[in-house]
């Protein structure tokens, strides 16, 4: 049975010669930043600049690309600030050509819209005369107030997420939880008609932050959004499934290589059949767009998907301070070789002692021995 799960549709229009169609979301990466001050940047990602970067006139659609980041984080941080009218629409930033041409900027804006998850206002209908491209907003977002409560509620609920999964050792354990986290929080968003909804708050990341539901492009910009805060590179990957345009990610692993992660289709089949697949696994329903001439088919390069799923059983994990004998557990075996080494009886190879001197004081003696008995009675309780 096909399923009814699509991405955003969009009407690319000119406001000097109207053109209409049907466009799925972009995808753009997000390679991992360091933690700053800013939330901003530690949700968002450059990774669309660098590729525009690399096409012909990558200069003028970088510098337009910079021109559009300015403007939203400017409406994001000003919410006493309304908009202006053009036409029908209501826009907060025209950004003039130089150079580029009405489709190259459109890529451009695409581009952008999908390296800033947060950006829940950005409209997905492009608009522009015959200098100026306009940024523009859904009637929703028009009022400062509506803005000032959304964004609380998208910083409240991002870094809640994040919290759950901040204590886990590996990416692989991180992204698990913050996509068994989401599903848990979200459904899929039907209106009456039973159709998936066209509300804009269930094709933007509000329809997890304030609703709890939304379609596929909600569950992959939330998803998106949080993987990034916790600096775990990922990608908004547009594409096919079953026939429908769909939103899902492609997550960047311990091993160094991406997997995709379609949290829609485990949330409505209550499975985790789609989490950290390879190519050969996915590629039997899923689709991933390419980079098109026409800006309403616009999508940047994925990197390097594995072939084959990913196999947590290989991942390698950080030896703890207390593991003297290397074997991933904290126990009375490490005690003993401690107290052996203590009494010269056994001495620990080079590679251990810096696991047996816990406190890091550059001794082995009867503190760490107590320390490592700390940590196992706390384990124990």
């Amino acid at each position: 049975m096909k399923m009814k799960i699509t991405a955003l549709a969009a009407a690319a229009v000119m406001t000097l010669a109207p053109i209409t169609g049907s466009i799925s979301a972009a995808a753009a990466g997000i390679p991992a930043a360091e933690h700053s001050s800013d939330f901003l940047s530690d949700c968002g990602s450059r990774a669309g600049y660098e590729y525009l970067g690399t096409m012909e006139n990558g200069a003028a659609m970088q510098k337009a690309y910079d021109r559009m980041c300015e403007a939203a984080e400017k409406l994001w941080n000003d919410t006493g600030r309304g908009m202006d009218r053009i036409a029908t629409y209501n826009t907060y930033a025209s950004i003039p050509y130089d150079g580029l041409d009405y489709k190259s900027i459109g890529k451009v804006y695409l581009t952008f819209r999908n390296d800033f998850p947060l950006y829940y206002f950005a409209d997905c209908v492009l608009v522009g005369n015959k200098t100026n491209f306009y940024m523009i907003s859904n009637n929703s977002y028009v009022k400062g107030s509506i803005r000032a409560k959304a964004q609380q509620d998208i910083t409240n609920y991002i870094t809640s997420l994040a919290k759950k999964a901040e204590g886990a050792g590996t990416d692989y354990e991180k992204a698990k939880i913050v996509h068994d986290a989401i599903n848990a929080d979200l459904k899929y968003a039907y209106d009456k008609n039973n159709n998936p909804s066209n509300e804009p708050w269930a094709h933007n990341i509000l329809g997890a932050c304030q609703k709890g539901e939304g379609v596929c492009e909600t569950y992959a910009r939330v998803y998106q959004a949080v993987l990034n805060y916790l600096d775990i590179d990922n990608y908004f990957v547009s594409g096919k499934a079953d026939g429908g345009d769909h939103a899902w990610n492609a997550v960047r692993l311990d091993d160094g290589k991406c997997y995709y992660v379609d949290c829609t289709w485990d949330d409505i089949l209550g499975s985790n059949s789609y989490f950290a697949k390879g190519e050969k696994s996915m590629s039997k329903d899923h689709v991933v767009d390419v980079p098109d001439d026409d800006p309403m088919r616009f999508f940047i390069e994925l990197p390097d998907i594995s072939a084959t799923d990913f196999d947590p059983s290989k991942i390698s994990k950080p030896r703890a301070k207390g593991d003297v004998n290397g074997d991933g557990i904290i126990n009375i075996s490490d005690i003993t070789l401690v107290a052996a080494h203590i009494k010269g009886l056994r001495i620990l190879r080079e590679e251990d002692k810096k696991y047996a001197d816990v406190n890091g004081d550059g001794k082995i003696n009867v503190t760490d021995l107590t320390k490592i008995s700390a940590i196992i009675k706390g384990k124990a309780r």
